[in-house]
């Protein structure tokens, strides 16, 4: 066993302390800038080092206690000993060693503004898909954490909303009181996971089952939970997991909920994808709106069900891959009565060819990781005068920057903090035309 002592200099991207030993650099979860540690050495390659920390000999004044009582274990949430404050300027600061990296733009001039902060904190996370596990005898959503033995439950997370955990006890409950088990692989039987989402206080839950199904005394009973509106499940016994390309079965409750946004209402049916903190979600597309042009003819791509484009007077055209998402909006436009947005459902790369030959768009919104060289190539060709690109991966976004670069000039780059005490975050940038 090889121990060191090592002198934290910096937060790696996924929120890891980074110290160097023999100038080769070392990951160290749970350790802070300006910490000095003693580590033990897990793992080393040529390239680096991994390691955990023994002991803290100098802790960083930015330190605070964890509010996460499973923080030494759980690896869901790498910033929680780090001050909230602290964590919007490493997430800015991430966003420009990307820059620094992958271009070679003068960084230090770019317009990046500081890291808009989240209105709350803790218990934001309104949507949690988590594995059916079971252990000594009982069910419970929990994760086993990798490399280890351990297992995280999940009843009672300080990110998740208050809501989704106390549900979550009394559906564990439940399962346990009719001894349901968790998925076996040989079999083909049993609960693999279980998704579970906050749509304005009413609570949807999707099972992920086996060839088994789930017991109708099972969900009878779960549907008596008060904020229980819906209950669904999807049996796959395949190995991946994108549950959904399966079909959807109702057993219990409402098809769609209604979701507030905007002083006005939207329908969400089960697979659409519902924000995860839809406060700092609502807060993005503020921002993206206020960055929009009245009058000018928008490309919308990768619109979800059309929270922000149906909040929007412009002329759109919104492209989703996703067919679900595209009936959704379709639905929740002639639920507002409103007409002013043509709705594709295609691939997002061709859509954006065809469309950019069609007609000359003003104005672009894209959510993507990292562009492609067919989005990239068509809004130069058809002379698109502002691109506003949403993405959350900062080493992508600055390598499509820089390719951008010779044709849009760099306007506003903000980092916004949509999954605060974890590493990620979102970033908008405004590009404008040369």
């Amino acid at each position: 066993m090889r121990k060191e002592r090592v002198e934290v200099k910096k937060l790696g991207i996924n929120g890891e302390g980074i110290g160097y030993i023999h100038k080769k650099i070392c990951f160290i979860p749970n350790a802070l800038p300006g910490e000095v540690v003693d580590i033990e050495i897990l793992q080393e390659t040529r390239q680096f080092m991994k390691a955990k920390v023994l002991s803290y000999v100098k802790k960083s004044a930015d330190r605070q206690l964890s509010l996460c009582k499973e923080s030494a274990n759980c690896q869901g949430c790498a910033l929680t000993t780090l001050q909230y404050s602290q964590q919007l300027v490493y997430k800015r600061h991430v966003l420009k060693d990307a820059l620094k990296k992958y271009t070679q733009f003068d960084v230090e001039h770019l317009p990046i503004e500081k890291t808009v902060a989240a209105p709350v904190t803790d218990h934001y996370r309104q949507v949690v898909s988590l594995p059916i596990t079971y252990l000594k005898g009982k069910i419970y959503a929990g994760i086993f954490q990798r490399e280890t033995k351990y297992l995280t439950l999940m009843n009672q997370c300080p990110m998740q909303d208050t809501l989704i955990n106390e549900c979550i006890q009394k559906v564990e409950d439940i399962l346990n009181a009719h001894h349901v088990r968790d998925y076996n692989d040989k079999v083909k039987k049993g609960l693999r996971f279980m998704r579970m989402r906050n749509i304005d206080g009413q609570i949807q839950i999707l099972f992920v089952t086996g060839q088994d199904g789930i017991k109708n005394e099972v969900v009878e009973e779960i549907s008596r939970i008060p904020a229980v509106k819906s209950i669904w499940y999807t049996i796959n016994t395949t190995r991946y997991q994108q549950f959904e390309m399966q079909g959807y079965k109702k057993v219990y409750g409402q098809s769609i909920l209604p979701f507030s946004c905007f002083d006005q209402q939207y329908l969400y049916s089960v697979k659409s994808e519902f924000p995860v903190f839809p406060q700092m979600e609502q807060k993005k597309m503020e921002m993206i709106a206020s960055m929009l042009s009245p009058g000018s003819q928008i490309l919308s791509l990768n619109c979800g069900i059309g929270l922000l484009e149906l909040s929007l007077k412009q002329n759109i055209v919104a492209v989703d891959e996703k067919n679900y998402h595209i009936k959704d909006a379709k639905d929740n436009a002639k639920f507002l009565g409103k007409n002013h947005i043509q709705w594709i459902c295609q691939n997002v790369n061709e859509a954006t060819i065809n469309q950019c030959k069609k007609q000359r768009f003003d104005e672009v919104i894209v959510r993507s990781s990292q562009l492609s060289d067919a989005f990239k190539q068509s809004f130069i060709l058809s002379k698109v005068k502002h691109i506003v690109y949403v993405s959350d991966h900062p080493s992508s976004l600055a390598k499509d920057l820089e390719e951008l670069d010779k044709y849009y000039q760099i306007e506003r780059i903000i980092p916004i903090d949509t999954y605060p005490y974890s590493a990620k975050f979102d970033t908008i940038v405004s590009l404008v035309r040369k």
